[in-house]
């Protein structure tokens, strides 16, 4: 059976982590004592599930897992803490299956569901504590409850290395036989955000393929709207102060079915990795985009922004 990448180079077991050793030793601390209550905090893809699962390997410390004893919840936004309420207390009051070792609760992205909903977690850390583990992972502290911080350990993963991401990548491309050229490589490393996940899913795509990775392939492959009119629309706005010509390519794009956010997201993606723009104007550039990408998160996202963000653009000095 072929394992998708993204099992298939899972970590497992703490020593599997290139992470710092002060992160593994302060984890076998509180497996030692037994005090598991963790909040692990790191962006998206910088492997904090993986870490919390390999977290609970390395408690019981079998070959395999005693399903029974761990409850996993991760799609409360979607079903509400009601949906749950139940289940979860009647896994907290329910015995180990396992002689002198608790059972967990495993949240994942606890900063997407609602204050309510974490105070029924608070309260069974609590009440359960003694007997359950409660380990959970988020993006943004600023959305977790006081409550539940002032309880857990938290621990907070650094961002990751360009050069972390790219043993990574050398890995898995000798063990796959995946021939990709130094200049794709650059561009992968550039387009997906710090993400171990998005960066693993990019090198199976390749696979897949089974050719020589170029950069012109990599650009196809890894990225929503074509690179090819980011550079027509650039050349537009960028060298001819072409207004018009520029806003019929974004518009263009629009009409093909992607979001303004879209665009934007690409686009801030693609000022990043061009060669064709200066450093100095890629930062003014960004911060245009930053500004819009804020501007339509809080008020509101209109296609005919698109022709100020251009003007915008072209007035960049």
């Amino acid at each position: 059976m072929n394992l998708p990448f993204l099992k298939k180079y899972q970590p497992k077991y703490y020593n599997e982590f290139q992470i710092d050793k002060d992160y593994k030793d302060l984890l076998n601390l509180l497996i030692k004592i037994d005090s598991l209550n963790i909040l692990l905090i790191g962006n998206p893809g910088s492997g904090k599930t993986s870490l919390l699962e390999a977290t609970v390997r390395e408690y019981y410390n079998l070959d395999k897992l005693p399903i029974n004893n761990i409850l996993y919840i991760n799609n409360l936004k979607d079903q509400g803490i009601q949906y749950y309420r139940n289940e979860v207390k009647t896994f907290c009051q329910t015995p180990s299956s396992v002689l002198g070792k608790k059972k967990f609760i495993i949240l994942d992205d606890i900063d997407v569901i609602n204050e309510q909903s974490q105070q029924v977690f608070r309260n069974c850390i609590d009440k359960y504590s003694h007997k359950v583990n409660f380990i959970a992972s988020c993006n943004n502290t600023q959305k977790v409850i006081e409550s539940i911080q002032s309880r857990s350990t938290i621990i907070k993963l650094k961002p990751l290395s360009k050069q972390f991401l790219s043993n990574i990548i050398n890995n898995i491309k000798n063990k796959e036989n995946i021939n990709i050229t130094s200049k794709a490589e650059k561009f992968i490393l550039n387009i997906c955000n710090n993400s171990i996940r998005l960066l693993i899913n990019y090198l199976e795509k390749f696979k897949l393929l089974n050719t020589e990775i170029t950069y012109e392939i990599s650009r196809n492959i890894c990225t929503n709207i074509s690179y090819y009119d980011f550079e027509r629309y650039t050349d537009l706005w960028y060298k001819h102060k072409n207004i018009k010509d520029a806003v019929k390519i974004i518009f263009s794009i629009f009409n093909k079915g992607y979001s303004v956010m879209d665009i934007l997201d690409c686009y801030f993606l693609f000022i990043k990795t061009t060669e064709t723009i200066e450093e100095e104007k890629k930062y003014k550039i960004i911060k245009i985009i930053c500004k819009y990408i804020s501007y339509f998160h809080t008020i509101h996202e209109d296609e005919v922004e698109l022709v100020f963000f251009t003007k915008d653009l072209v007035d960049i000095n």
